[in-house]
């Protein structure tokens, strides 16, 4: 069972995600199970149908509970088709469930007494390194600060050298903003990004320590200032496995993947698709023989691509083609800006800009279309060249 402290330190959801914890645990526990004897049409309805309820609970709980329980509940996984892996499973999700129950009831109460619920801490080992290279690599109290404020970080700025001062604030972070993980990417955004003109080496090695840290802290740094969660991070080798071999059912995969995130973590769900569209413009452009872009972000890898497959509007006479491809052209613009931004509501403007999922849903949905409509264009033009 969850300690109180633990239970205050579950991130804030609000009453509608919890109500959807509440209904998704219900569905659990009334789910229709058979025996392994029975029809295997039944048998797979019903590891089907318990495997969706499972993968959903992973979503939606596992940021609320403490990391050894949300360890235990991810690493669940149902074998459809297999019965007996569904027995299993069950057992593991019912000795989970109370804990579930416990930390959605504190976070309840909290509620009703008017508390604010604390945000979940950035791993101390994390924040030691990255303090540890940040202060070394900025040794100017100033920058320091300019660069923690203008992520989202507030409140006085602790006492002690750059490396004690970033080590403290990273600490602390979730005492004083809603979502510590943003504000983390945001300030490692530019050093992880932009080559300083000296010591290089020494930012190469610093980059190496934090890509490190975060991925003993089970996280990921992504292009934009983003810092999502790994086990909702695409793996890149596969992926292109899967592009390399225009497997449509492979990309639906890793799309639904985006879109199981897009309630709970909609800024990741974007990652992940926009990580999509540019692993698969790469591919083809390797696999092709076309020039790759200097930039190799989304935008210049579209223009490559679509201009290679002849997908250049202004090459087209249809009048009708020519309207829809330029609309593909926004959307390729529209996810690379919003994948940019959509992190960025901590300290940047007057007037933050909050994703919400009907637009991460957007992003990935559009995605999705791009993505098919350019393996099929790709297929066309290698059958018609053979």
């Amino acid at each position: 069972m969850p300690t109180d402290a633990e239970a205050r330190r579950a991130p804030r959801i609000n009453t509608a995600k919890r109500d959807r914890i509440r209904s998704t645990i219900a569905h659990l526990r009334d789910h229709r199970f058979c025996g392994p004897s029975d029809d295997l049409d039944e048998q797979f309805a019903v590891t089907a149908g318990y495997r969706h309820l499972v993968v959903q609970l992973q979503r939606l709980a596992s940021p609320i509970l403490p990391e050894a329980a949300a360890f235990r509940l991810n690493a669940l996984d149902v074998e459809v088709n297999n019965i007996f892996s569904a027995f299993d499973v069950k057992a593991e999700i019912d000795a989970l469930l109370p804990d579930i129950e416990d930390i959605l009831n504190s976070l309840d109460a909290a509620q009703a007494a008017g508390l604010p619920t604390p945000a979940k801490p950035l791993p101390v080992p994390l924040c030691s390194i990255v303090g540890h290279v940040l202060g070394s690599f900025i040794y100017n109290h100033c920058a320091l600060e300019t660069l923690f404020y203008e992520a989202g970080a507030v409140g006085e700025a602790p006492e002690g050298n750059c490396v004690v001062k970033c080590q403290a604030w990273l600490k602390r972070m979730h005492i004083d903003v809603s979502d510590p993980v943003v504000v983390l990417g945001k300030i490692l955004e530019e050093f992880m990004e932009v080559d300083g003109s000296a010591a290089q080496e020494e930012q190469q090695a610093g980059r190496k320590r934090i890509h490190a840290a975060l991925g003993q802290s089970h996280l990921l740094y992504r292009r934009g200032g983003l810092v999502v969660r790994a086990d909702i991070a695409l793996s890149t080798k596969s992926l292109n496995r899967v592009l390399k071999d225009r497997d449509l059912a492979g990309v639906d995969k890793e799309f639904e993947r985006a879109l199981a995130n897009v309630e709970n973590d909609p800024p990741a769900a974007i990652t992940a698709a926009c990580s999509i569209l540019e692993s698969l413009f790469k591919v083809y452009i390797e696999d092709t023989g076309a020039v790759m872009p200097k930039d190799q972000s989304l935008k210049p890898l579209w223009k490559t691509a679509s201009k290679h497959l002849g997908l250049d509007p202004s090459s087209i006479e249809d009048d009708d083609v020519k309207k829809i491809l330029s609309g593909l052209n926004s959307v390729v613009d529209g996810i690379g800006s919003l994948r940019t931004h959509s992190g960025s509501a901590h300290g940047r403007g007057r007037r933050p800009y909050r994703l919400q999922a009907r637009h991460a849903r957007l992003a990935v949905h559009a995605s999705h279309t791009l993505v098919g409509f350019l393996i099929e264009t790709w297929d066309q033009r290698k059958r018609a060249t053979a």
